[in-house]
């Protein structure tokens, strides 16, 4: 397990970490007080972003599991007013 986000309070993003490909599980909880927390994946470097999918996408507490292959990947929270996140893969 690796915690990406740790009592996050602000809207932003995670350092990226490498990820080896394969299946994993990416979990978030907290106080989200109106924010998303997304898992991205990034394919060229940390040039662009993209969402994993669905099933690591919260609005509420939960973790959802995921199939990729080597990347870096990140958390992103948006549209919070006053959250105290924790996530993680």
């Amino acid at each position: 397990m690796a915690l990406l986000f740790t009592n996050r309070t602000t809207n932003g993003t995670s350092a990226a970490t490498h990820w080896h490909g394969g299946e994993g599980t990416f979990f978030a909880h907290g106080t989200f007080d109106g924010g998303t927390v997304v898992l991205e994946a990034s394919f060229d470097n940390g040039t662009n972003w993209i969402i994993v999918g669905p099933d690591a996408t919260f609005t509420a507490p939960g973790a959802g599991n995921f199939r990729i292959g080597l990347c870096k990947l990140r958390v992103s929270l948006s549209g919070a007013t006053s959250p105290d996140v924790t996530a993680g893969i």
